[in-house]
C-alpha cells in the first residue's frame, strides 16, 4: 500500500513550520549580529522535512544524477522516503551526490550550464532553506527583490517607474559576468558563518558547494560558484550580494540601486553621478572575487531605451492638451514575444491528435496565463495581438493535422473569431479581465 503524499500534510503540521519561520525571523530582526549555534536538530524536523517535499515536488523537475524522479518516489512511499531521509541526516550519514550538468539555450547563441541536483538533495536543501532563510531575510535590504519571500519582480519593475518619474533620467545597466559560477566558496561561507554558527549545517552547505559535477559520465570537481537549479543556490547569492547592497546603504548617494538576484541596476539624476556610481561598483564587485560584463554594462540615458528583466524601457508619446509630451514606457522584449510563441507551438505540437481541439486550448491559455500576468504591468497590447494571432495560427496546424485538411481550407473554416467565441480561447480583452479580477495564474512567465 501507498503511503499517503507528504504535500497532504496537515494544517497544523505546516503552521508549526511557518511559527517556526516567524520566530526566526523576529529574534534575528531583533539582534542583527546573533549567531545562531542549535539549527540542524531543525532542519532534520519531520515536520519541516514534509514542507520540504511539498514545495520540491510542487515544483516537480527532472531527475538528478541517480534518476529517481519525484512521481517514482511517490509511487514507493513518500512517507517512508522522508524517515529514510530523517535517518540519514540524524546519524550524519547523508552525503550530496554529484550534480547532474545540464545546458539550455541562450539567445545569443551560447549555452546556460545548469546543475541539476537529485530529488533527496532538492528536499534537505529545501529544509535547509525553511530554516536558515528567515535569519538573513532579517538583514536583507530593501533594495533586493530577487527569489525572497512576498517580492517578485513586478515589485523591482514598480520601483523603476517610480524612479524614472522622480527624474531619475541616467541608467547604469550592470552585468555581473558568469556570477553563479564564480562565487568564492570561502567568502560566501565566512558570510553565512555571520548568521549561522552550527558546525553541522555549514559542513552541509560547504558539501553542497563542492559537489562534484557529472557530464557525460565524468565527474568533475566544484571550485567556485553554486549550481544554477540548486534550491539554496539563489539564497546563497542573495546573502554574497548583499554585502553590495550594505556598501550601498552605507555610501548613502544619490543614485538609486534595484537589484534582482545578479540583474542590477542604477538609476541616477546625472551623467556624472551614473559614471561614478560604475566605476564603485566595478572596484566593489572586484574586491568580493566578482568582476563586470564589460561589453554588456553600460551607462546611457535613460531615454535610450534599456531592458530589465524581460521589459524593454522606451520613450513613448501621446497627445494631451493639444500637445504631444513623452514618457518612458515598457513592453514585453522580442525575445519574450518570440519565447511565448516557442512555447505555445512546442506545446500544441506535443498534443496528441487524439485529443480535442477544446483540450488544446486548455493548454495554450494556461500558458497565455502566465505571461500575461507577468508583462501586464506594461503596454502589452500589441505584443499580446502578436501572441493572439500566433497562437490561432497554430491551433489551426493542430486542426489541419487532425482532420488532414489541406492548407487552403483551415484558414477559411477556422478564422480567429472562432477559436475565441466557440472554443474558449481567451481574447486581449478577456487576458485584461482575468488581471484586474486577480483570476491570472500567479506564476511569473519566463522572461
Amino acid at each position: 500500500m501507498i503511503a499517503p503524499k507528504a504535500q497532504h500534510m496537515p494544517r497544523d503540521e505546516r503552521e508549526r513550520v511557518r511559527v517556526l519561520q516567524r520566530r526566526l525571523y523576529s529574534s534575528a530582526k531583533v539582534d542583527s549580529v546573533r549567531r545562531y549555534g542549535v539549527l540542524y536538530e531543525k532542519v532534520v524536523r519531520l515536520d519541516v522535512l514534509r514542507e520540504a517535499w511539498r514545495r520540491v515536488s510542487q515544483n516537480d523537475g527532472c531527475a538528478g544524477a541517480d534518476q529517481c524522479s519525484i512521481q517514482w518516489i511517490e509511487q514507493q512511499g513518500v512517507e517512508q522516503y522522508l524517515q529514510e531521509i530523517r535517518e540519514q541526516l540524524r546519524t550524519q550519514r547523508y552525503r550530496p551526490a554529484p550534480i547532474l550538468r545540464a545546458y539550455i539555450q541562450k539567445p545569443d547563441g551560447r549555452q546556460r550550464p545548469l546543475g541539476i541536483p537529485t530529488v533527496t538533495d532538492r528536499v534537505v536543501q529545501m529544509a535547509v532553506k525553511l530554516v536558515i532563510e528567515p535569519l538573513f531575510e532579517a538583514d536583507f535590504e530593501d533594495c533586493s527583490y530577487g527569489f525572497r519571500p512576498q517580492r517578485s519582480a513586478h515589485d523591482a519593475i514598480e520601483q523603476i517607474d517610480g524612479y524614472l518619474k522622480r527624474g531619475y533620467a541616467w541608467v547604469v545597466d550592470v552585468d555581473i559576468e558568469g556570477y553563479f559560477d564564480t562565487i568564492p566558496h570561502e567568502p560566501l561561507l565566512a558570510l553565512v558563518e555571520r548568521r549561522v554558527s552550527d558546525p553541522k549545517l555549514l559542513r552541509l552547505i560547504r558539501r553542497w558547494l563542492q559537489a562534484s559535477v557529472l557530464e557525460d559520465g565524468e565527474r568533475t570537481p566544484t571550485e567556485r560558484g553554486t549550481p544554477q537549479g540548486g534550491v539554496l543556490s539563489p539564497l546563497l547569492s542573495n546573502i554574497y550580494l548583499h554585502e553590495i547592497d550594505q556598501r550601498w546603504q552605507a555610501r548613502a548617494p544619490r543614485a538609486r540601486l534595484v537589484r534582482y538576484a545578479d540583474d542590477l541596476m542604477i538609476l541616477c539624476p546625472t551623467e556624472a553621478d551614473a559614471q561614478r556610481e560604475a566605476a564603485v561598483l566595478r572596484e566593489a564587485l572586484g574586491s568580493m572575487g566578482l568582476k563586470l560584463n564589460e561589453q554588456k554594462t553600460r551607462v546611457m540615458a535613460g531615454r535610450a531605451g534599456f531592458d530589465f528583466l524581460g521589459f524593454s524601457y522606451r520613450l513613448g508619446q501621446y497627445w494631451r492638451g493639444g500637445k504631444q509630451r513623452e514618457r518612458m514606457i515598457k513592453v514585453p522584449r522580442a525575445r519574450a514575444i518570440t519565447s511565448i510563441q516557442a512555447r505555445v507551438k512546442e506545446a500544441v505540437q506535443h498534443i496528441p491528435l487524439g485529443k480535442t481541439v477544446a483540450e488544446a486550448i486548455a493548454v495554450v491559455n494556461r500558458k497565455l496565463d502566465g505571461w500575461a500576468h507577468y508583462f501586464l504591468p506594461g503596454n502589452l497590447e500589441a505584443a499580446l495581438k502578436r501572441v493572439l494571432w500566433h497562437t490561432t495560427r497554430e491551433l489551426r496546424l493542430f486542426l489541419r493535422r487532425k482532420y488532414q485538411r489541406k492548407r487552403s481550407q483551415y484558414s477559411r473554416r477556422w478564422a480567429d473569431g472562432y477559436f475565441h467565441t466557440k472554443l474558449g480561447l481567451y481574447t486581449l480583452s478577456q487576458l485584461i479581465w482575468r488581471k484586474a479580477a486577480g483570476l491570472l495564474a500567479p506564476k511569473e512567465a519566463e522572461c
